[in-house]
C-alpha cells in the first residue's frame, strides 16, 4: 500500500543557517512539502547565502553577526506567534532558541533535545564517556592528557595509527568538518599534532583508529520520546579517503546497527533528530560508536531519496501530528556529492595499483544511477550560483 503523501501546506516555519548545505536541505524539503519557509542568516560574506538562493525560501531575514543573539531574541519576541514551528538547524542555534524561549519566556514551538542532552551528544568526550557507561563499545580513548604528558603516553600505551579529535566544546575555533581531526602514524607526529590542536581547543581526545567501513543510524523521536522514524546507511566513499565526511553512501539495514543506535539515543532520553555514526572493525567483528550528530546531517538527502523524509516528519512531530512511524525504506539507493566524490575517486585512483581497478573507479563518476545529494533539477540556482561565485567572470578592459 503506498505511503500517504506528507504535507506541510500553509505551515509557517522558521529555519536557520541557510549558508550551510544542511540549511539548504531544510528549506528544500520543507518547501516542497508546502511549508512557508522563512530563514535567518548572520553570514558576513558579500555573496548571498546558499539557502537564500533556493526557490523554496519565502522570506530571507538578515541579522547582524556581531549582535546575532540579541537580534535573534528580538525577532522571536516580536514574531514567534507568527511561526507554527521554529526549526534551528545547527547546535549553536538550537541552544540559542532554548535559551531565548525558556529564559526569555517567549512562546515558541520546536522539537529539539533538552539542553543537557544536546551538550553531551555534541561533545565527543562527554558522548564517549556516556556510551561507555551505558555498556556500548567506543574506540579506546584517552581524555584530558596534559601536553607535557603526551610524549610518555605516545610510547607506552598507544598503537599506530591513532587519531586526535577536537572535543567539540568550542565550535567557533574549529576547522571545516574534514579538518577536525588528525590521523597520526608515529609518537613524534602525535606529540606535534596534539600540542598544536591543544592550542586551538584544550585537551583534544586521543583515540585508537578504527579503519573499517562507516555506517550511520538516523532517528527521529517525538516530544514523548517515541521513535517516529529510522534509517540506516553505509558509506561507499569518503573524502578525505583516510576518514572524512561521506562522499557517496547507500541505504542499508542491519539489526545490530538499529539496536545499538536506539539504545544509545534512548539512554539519552532523546527528542528530535539525530545521526549516530559507527565504524565496523572487521578483524574484531564489532561496531564502534564514533560520534553523534544531534542535528541535520550531511547525508540526509539519502534518507529522503530512500523514502524517509526526516525534515518533514520532524516538523509534523513538532506540531504533534499523528502518523505511523516510518521504519521501512528502499534499500541500496545511492547518493553522492559530486564535488567531494570526484576528489575521493581521484584520490583512490592514485593509491590503486591495478589499472583495471583504476578504470572501474574512474567510471564511477559517470554512473547516472547514483543520485546527487545537492544538485536538484527543480532548484538549480543555489548550485549554479555557488559555482559562479568560485569562478567569477571578469570583464576585459
Amino acid at each position: 500500500m503506498p505511503r500517504k503523501k506528507l504535507s506541510l501546506e500553509g505551515k509557517m516555519i522558521l529555519t536557520t543557517n541557510p549558508e550551510e548545505r544542511i540549511g539548504l536541505y531544510a528549506i528544500r524539503y520543507l518547501g516542497r512539502a508546502g511549508g512557508c519557509v522563512s530563514t535567518i542568516s548572520a553570514d558576513p560574506q558579500v555573496t548571498e547565502p546558499l539557502g537564500f538562493r533556493s526557490k523554496y525560501v519565502k522570506n530571507k531575514i538578515w541579522l547582524p553577526k556581531d549582535n546575532f543573539f540579541n537580534a535573534f531574541k528580538s525577532h522571536l519576541a516580536k514574531y514567534s506567534r507568527k511561526y507554527d514551528v521554529i526549526n534551528p538547524i545547527d547546535v549553536s542555534t538550537m541552544l540559542m532558541v532554548q535559551d531565548i524561549c525558556q529564559n526569555g519566556h517567549i512562546p515558541c514551538n520546536y522539537l529539539i533535545p533538552k539542553k543537557e542532552t544536546l551538550i553531551v551528544a555534541d561533545n565527543k568526550e562527554l558522548l564517549t564517556q556516556h556510551a561507555q557507561r551505558t555498556g556500548l563499545k567506543c574506540p579506546e580513548s584517552y581524555f584530558r592528557i596534559s601536553p607535557d604528558d603526551v610524549a610518555s603516553l605516545s610510547h607506552s600505551e598507544l598503537t599506530y595509527p591513532c587519531i586526535i579529535k577536537f572535543r567539540g566544546a568550542d565550535r567557533a575555533s574549529h576547522w571545516e568538518p574534514d579538518q577536525r581531526y588528525r590521523i597520526v602514524s608515529s609518537p613524534q607526529e602525535l606529540v606535534t599534532e596534539y600540542r598544536r590542536m591543544h592550542h586551538i581547543e584544550p585537551y583534544p581526545i586521543i583515540q585508537e583508529y578504527i579503519s573499517g567501513q562507516g555506517f550511520g543510524y538516523f532517528a527521529l523521536y517525538d516530544k514523548s520520546k517515541r521513535l517516529k522514524a529510522q534509517f540506516c546507511h553505509r558509506r561507499i566513499r569518503e573524502y578525505p579517503i583516510a576518514g572524512g565526511p561521506s562522499s557517496c553512501c547507500e541505504s542499508y539495514y542491519d539489526a545490530d546497527l538499529v539496536a545499538i543506535g536506539k539504545r544509545l539515543l534512548e539512554s539519552l532520553e532523546w527528542t528530535g533528530l539525530a545521526m549516530v555514526e559507527f565504524k565496523y572493525d572487521r578483524s574484531r567483528k564489532r561496531l564502534y560508536i564514533i560520534e553523534v550528530n544531534p542535528r541535520y546531517w550531511g547525508s540526509l538527502p539519502l534518507a529522503v531519496h530512500s523514502g524517509v523524509n526526516f525534515p518533514v516528519l520532524h516538523i509534523l512531530s513538532a506540531l504533534e501530528e499523528d502518523y505511523e512511524p516510518v521504519v521501512e525504506y528502499t534499500l541500496k539507493t545511492r547518493v553522492r556529492f559530486l564535488d567531494k566524490d570526484a576528489r575521493s575517486i581521484f584520490s583512490g585512483i592514485r593509491l590503486e595499483r591495478s589499472w583495471l581497478k583504476k578504470i572501474r573507479l574512474f567510471l564511477e563518476i559517470f554512473d547516472i544511477r547514483v543520485k546527487d545529494g545537492l544538485i536538484a533539477l527543480d532548484d538549480m540556482r543555489p548550485v549554479l550560483s555557488a559555482i559562479l561565485d568560485k569562478f567569477p567572470v571578469h570583464s576585459r578592459t
